[in-house]
Parts: C-alpha cells; sequence; structure tokens
C-alpha cells in the first residue's frame, strides 16, 4: 500500500508537466527513482503507453515522444518504445518541418534507434525500422545492410518482402527473385504474391 501511495503522489507530475519534445524534466524524474521499488516499473510502463495513447488520440503530439524517452530510460531494452518513438518522430513531428530543423529531428530520431540496438542488439525490430527509414530516403544500399542485420534475428517476412522490393528498384532483378523465392519458401502465406512478382520479373526479361 505505502509503494502504491508514493507512486500516485508523484504520477500527477508525469502526466501533467510541460515537456519539450526531447527532454525528460526534473518532475519526471521522480519517476525514474520511484522505480528502484519493486513491482512498480511494469505498472507506470503500461500507464505511460496508456497515456501516450491518450495524447495521440487527442492531438496533443508534442508531449508524446518525451513518454517513450522515459520509457527507454526506466526500461532500456524496451524495443517497443524506441521502435515507437523513433517512427513518431520521423512522421509525426519532423514531417511538420522544412530544411534543416526536418533533417535535425529525423537525425535525432535515427541516433534514438541506434540507441535502442546498443540496448538490445538481438532484436530484428529496430534494425528494420531503420531499414525502413533509408529506403524512405532513397538509400537503398544503407537499408539492405540493415536489413542484413535483422535477417541474424527472428523476424517477420517483412524483412525479405522490402529486401525484394529494393533489388527491384536498383535493378537487380535475379537477386529480386531470389528473394521473393525464399519468401516462398518461408512463408507460404505470401506464396501467391511471391509467384505474382516472379511472373512479372521473368516477363521483364523477355
Amino acid at each position: 500500500m505505502k509503494k502504491i501511495l508514493i507512486f500516485l503522489t508523484f504520477f500527477p507530475f508525469l502526466i501533467f508537466s510541460n515537456n519539450e519534445e526531447t527532454n525528460i524534466t526534473l518532475k519526471q524524474q521522480m519517476v525514474l527513482d520511484l522505480c528502484g521499488f519493486p513491482n512498480l516499473k511494469e505498472g507506470i510502463i503500461d500507464i505511460l503507453y496508456l497515456t501516450i495513447e491518450n495524447y495521440w488520440h487527442i492531438g496533443d503530439y508534442s508531449k508524446i515522444f518525451p513518454l517513450f524517452k522515459l520509457i527507454t530510460q526506466i526500461s532500456p531494452t524496451d524495443v517497443n518504445a524506441y521502435c515507437l518513438g523513433g517512427w513518431f518522430l520521423i512522421n509525426g513531428i519532423a514531417s511538420k518541418y522544412e530544411g534543416s530543423e526536418k533533417e535535425r529531428i529525423k537525425k535525432y530520431a535515427v541516433e534514438f534507434m541506434k540507441e535502442g540496438i546498443e540496448k538490445e542488439p538481438n532484436d530484428y525490430r529496430l534494425y528494420f525500422e531503420l531499414a525502413w527509414f533509408y529506403y524512405k530516403e532513397g538509400y537503398y544500399e544503407k537499408s539492405l545492410e540493415y536489413l542484413e542485420k535483422a535477417e541474424k534475428y527472428q523476424h517477420s517476412f517483412y524483412v525479405e518482402n522490402l529486401k525484394a522490393h529494393i533489388y527491384m528498384k536498383i535493378n537487380k532483378k535475379e537477386k529480386a527473385i531470389e528473394e521473393w523465392e525464399k519468401i516462398k519458401r518461408m512463408y507460404p502465406e505470401r506464396k501467391e504474391i511471391a509467384e505474382k512478382y516472379i511472373k512479372k520479373l521473368i516477363d521483364e526479361e523477355k
């Protein structure tokens, strides 16, 4: 009961504090300190995710990223927070700006996700998020580098799927066919789509 009362005393400082885009305030630091108490960490993180969802629905976007960052301070191996936080910076914040400020925010997002890889290198998701970012930016070789890293760990079909599309974009048709063939073998539910692309690539060579 004492731990619950301590949490309820300090949690409003987290929810109602005014935050800049990337900073953790002193009041939020109190929440970090509370995590020294057993059995509070998961509860705090759950409430933080619920708070993020609420801010998203009401359109109060400026308060979202600091909470993702706070989650990674509480739980440094929370890959989900790094993925969503990086995605949000790129798509929810940077997209509102132009020029050097836009590039600054995107760079910070990439650094944030790379920090997540340092904390938890054995999860494919951050490698894929970075691969997707570089793909959208047109840096296909850089994207492939991260996809190859993602393949070393248990992953979804998204990894091979993106590799296949990159090889098609850079006109490496044989490699693209190899990836679609791999998708056919590894993900039977994607067989029909893979065969469609294989046929398309073969027909283009005729």
